[in-house]
């Protein structure tokens, strides 16, 4: 006779995944952007308050959980004629998210919301060169191939001052970062405030929202279409 399991961790997991995967929205996600920060926001209170429990000291990395939530609400937001790819590679190349017309390569995204020790890729135009590369293999135009950072702070000062009101560079039609700082309330307080408040109203983190958006998801979606 089998052993019964506890279902508890499997299952929450499991109908988390589900969610990640629906293309429905329900009548509240009018603003999109909103609802990412809201998303990444939220995840992020729960892991400090699973980190302080569990005393575990590193965050479980979130640039598959934001590369998802990006494909879902394109998901949402196109018409059924577009297909959403996530990590579909061809020969050697495999983007983040290759968006499908008709069965046709149509757009391609690369999400970060990091990137780490790769801070080259946005120093000599490198960024172009990865952009270029993806046009060549998947027959997309550069005008449909862009990237998505979560945040414009997490290179420099100087890359963030592109994105201020009035700020020209040609970065920007390449590089679109959704906030300028992470959705996160470690970079909303100091840091031991934030890993000791787990209990934030949705006015807060509304308020913390309207101070950093950068770039509006209907504009991705239009880039895309």
């Amino acid at each position: 006779m089998k052993k019964k399991c506890d279902l508890t961790v499997s299952k929450h997991f499991g109908n988390f995944l589900k969610a990640l995967g629906e293309g429905q929205l329900s009548s509240c996600n009018s603003d999109l952007t909103y609802q990412i920060f809201y998303d990444l926001f939220k995840i992020r209170v729960a892991q400090f308050e699973y980190k302080k429990n569990a005393n575990r000291n590193i965050d479980y990395a979130l640039s598959d959980i934001f590369q998802d939530l990006i494909a879902r609400y394109l998901r949402a937001s196109l018409s059924s004629n577009y297909k959403i790819l996530l990590e579909y590679k061809q020969n050697k190349l495999r983007p983040d998210i290759l968006v499908k017309k008709n069965n046709v390569n149509w757009a391609i995204i690369e999400v970060k919301t990091t990137i780490g020790w790769n801070r080259d890729l946005v120093k000599n135009d490198n960024y172009k060169e990865r952009l270029k590369n993806l046009s060549s293999e998947f027959d997309v135009p550069l005008k449909r191939i862009f990237y998505i950072f979560e945040s414009s702070r997490n290179v420099n000062k100087e890359f963030a001052s592109y994105f201020k009101e009035g700020g020209k560079s040609e970065i920007t039609k390449f590089i679109l970062p959704l906030f300028e700082k992470n959705a996160s309330p470690f970079f909303i307080h100091k840091k031991e405030d934030a890993s000791n408040k787990i209990n934030y109203s949705d006015k807060e983190i509304f308020s913390f929202y309207q101070e950093n958006v950068i770039t509006d998801f209907k504009e991705i979606v239009r880039k895309v279409q």
